[in-house]
Parts: structure tokens; C-alpha cells; sequence
């Protein structure tokens, strides 16, 4: 994790993987950037191909100069000089500044900033707030509250960003059903790398309402999750259609054991601290059971890919959880 995550702040809560400065409270914009390690600016250079010297010759006057590149720049960290990415010469690199001008415009409307962190020697930066508008599912003492994440990036990788998406505040896992809605509710908004990105600031306005529209359809949507119920054949036939076994003819001991182990991680889900008693047989306890395991208990690579398809990814199995879900309450 040390070499995916820099450097960080949470406020309250600390982050699942223990990195990152927990706050009391929001510190203000200055030194949030600074605990967020946004306080670098980029700068451009000219690049240039190395020199060469020509075989069998020790004349100086044959050897050649370093021959600069034209219409490409590099974009590099002032503060560490770390070359960040090799752009043309028309790409307009997104200050930090700029990053949080619009993060300001977006929640500027009641909401609150909650984390502020860098990724990979700053080359993705991500700021998470959050309308204080918590809402609660029958049969669920916690807390969801409406949040959205703006990320950018310095290495090309992606433009900046802004996302609605809820969170499960007892875990902070992320809702895949907002990841779905996000596109469906056209609360994903995309700023370019351009000189005129500024000119879409109304549009980022408009993404805290997609943050309630997208939260709203899924407060419905748990609710509904959460006034039906299960069989116990039902949340077993859920349990063995999350994690399949694969055909026969290609599966050794090995494969059988990993895939029963991995049913038998889900089925304890139920019975943990994570699904209150009263969804231990609702189509919302699948939804909980589900997104637990897909998020945080299902094996994973390395602390990088944990962080990715819990915090910063869509997860294709998360959107198809919903008509899994369907599909066993049908049954």
C-alpha cells in the first residue's frame, strides 16, 4: 500500500487500510490541500532525444547535440522535479488549484469535505465530501450518507472527474448501485484537460443534485431490498450464484476447495457484525452480504488492487448484483 498511497487526511473515521492523518474537522482549504499533498504545482519543460557520438570517431566535432522534441513538453512536479507525464504541446495541465476551485463549486452547496489523499507520487489526486443529509434503511441503525469523489491526474491516466456515490458509513464500503445510477443519472461529470475547463463549472454545480437524485433512487431501492424476504434456499442459491463453481470438466481439488471456502466466507457474513439481525433473511442482507465480500473479503493481489475496486473502480460483479438479487427472490 506504501507505494500506491502518499500521503493523506480522513476526517472522524480513519481509512480501512490505517494510512492518512485523521482530523477532528474540516482544517480549511489550505491545509487541507497540504495534508491532502495537493500542494505542488506542475511545470513544463521542453525535451529533448540524448546526444550521440558516431563509432570509430574521438572528434569532438562529430559528436551530436541533444536534439530537442517539437510539439511535445514534459509536466513535471516543481517541488521534486519527478517528470509526471510526456504531453503535446495543446494539452493544458489541471493545477491542483484548479482541481479544488471546482471541488469548491461543486460542494459548495452544504456539503462537507470528509478525505483528501494522493495516489502514486501524486500522479492521481482525490478529494470525497458529503452532503450531512444521512438517511437509514428499516431494520439498519447506520448511516448512509450521499457522497461525492472528484479525482484528477497528472500522468494522463484520466481527466478530472466528479462521481456521485453512496457509502455505507459502519465500513465505508462503496455502493455499487451509485456507481450504475452515476451514469444512468448523468451525475458523472468529465472537465478536460483544456484551457476552457472552467467554462463547465455550472455543470459541476448541477453534480450535488445528481448526488441526491442518485441517492434518493437508491434509498428506494435499499428500502424495497429491505421489505423482502428470503428463504434460507433463497440466500443459499444467492450464496452459490455470487461465486459459481466452474464446470466440471475444468476444476481440480484445489479450484473446489478455494471456491467453498469462498461460500463459506459469505454465508458467515449473516451472522457478523456487519448485517443487522434484521436482514439476516432480506433481499437487502444480500445486498450488504454481497457488497462485503466483493469489496473486502473476496482474496485480492495487493493492498493497491484492495484500495482500486473498493474506492476507486466500477466493479462489473457489483452492477450485476442487483439482478442477481432479482433473479433469486423470482426463484
Amino acid at each position: 500500500m506504501p507505494a500506491y498511497f502518499e500521503t493523506g487526511f480522513m476526517v472522524r473515521e480513519p481509512a480501512w487500510h490505517g494510512l492518512g492523518i485523521v482530523l477532528d474537522d474540516y482544517p480549511g482549504r489550505e491545509e487541507a490541500m497540504r495534508l491532502a499533498g495537493h500542494d505542488f504545482t506542475l511545470i513544463e519543460r521542453g525535451i529533448e532525444i540524448p546526444g550521440h557520438i558516431p563509432d570509430d570517431s574521438e572528434n569532438p566535432a562529430d559528436w551530436r547535440l541533444p536534439a530537442p522534441i517539437t510539439g511535445w513538453k514534459a509536466l513535471v512536479r516543481e517541488d521534486s522535479g519527478d517528470v509526471m507525464n510526456i504531453v503535446k504541446d495543446s494539452y493544458t495541465v489541471i493545477q491542483n488549484d484548479t482541481g479544488w476551485d471546482i471541488v469548491d463549486a461543486i460542494v459548495g452547496e452544504g456539503a462537507k469535505y470528509e478525505t483528501g489523499l494522493t495516489l502514486k507520487g501524486g500522479a492521481v489526486c482525490s478529494v470525497l465530501a458529503y452532503l450531512p443529509e444521512p438517511t437509514r434503511v428499516p431494520g439498519d441503525d447506520s448511516e448512509i450518507l450521499p457522497f461525492v469523489n472528484v479525482s484528477w491526474t497528472h500522468d494522463g491516466s484520466g481527466a478530472l472527474s466528479a462521481r456521485a456515490t453512496s457509502v455505507r458509513v459502519v465500513c465505508w464500503n462503496t455502493q455499487s448501485a451509485a456507481e450504475a445510477q452515476g451514469e444512468r443519472l448523468g451525475t458523472d461529470f468529465t472537465f478536460r484537460h483544456t484551457k476552457n475547463v472552467m467554462d463547465r463549472i455550472e455543470d459541476a454545480k448541477l453534480a450535488i443534485q445528481g448526488v441526491r437524485a442518485s441517492h434518493d433512487v437508491f434509498m428506494e431501492y435499499a428500502t424495497e431490498l429491505a421489505r423482502t424476504p428470503i428463504t434460507t434456499e433463497q440466500r443459499e442459491l444467492f450464496v452459490c450464484s455470487l461465486i459459481p463453481m466452474p464446470p466440471e470438466a475444468l476444476i481440480s481439488d484445489r479450484v473446489r476447495t478455494n471456491v467453498e471456502d469462498a461460500r463459506q466466507s459469505v454465508r458467515l457474513l449473516f451472522s457478523g457484525r456487519s448485517i443487522p439481525e434484521a436482514h439476516e433473511q432480506t433481499a437487502y442482507g444480500l445486498w450488504l452480504a454481497g457488497t462485503e465480500y466483493l469489496d473486502h473479503v473476496r482474496a485480492y493481489r495487493s493492498p493497491e488492487t484492495h484500495f482500486g475496486r473498493s474506492m476507486l473502480r466500477a466493479e462489473p460483479a457489483k452492477a450485476k448484483m442487483g439482478k442477481l438479487i432479482a433473479e433469486v427472490v423470482a426463484s
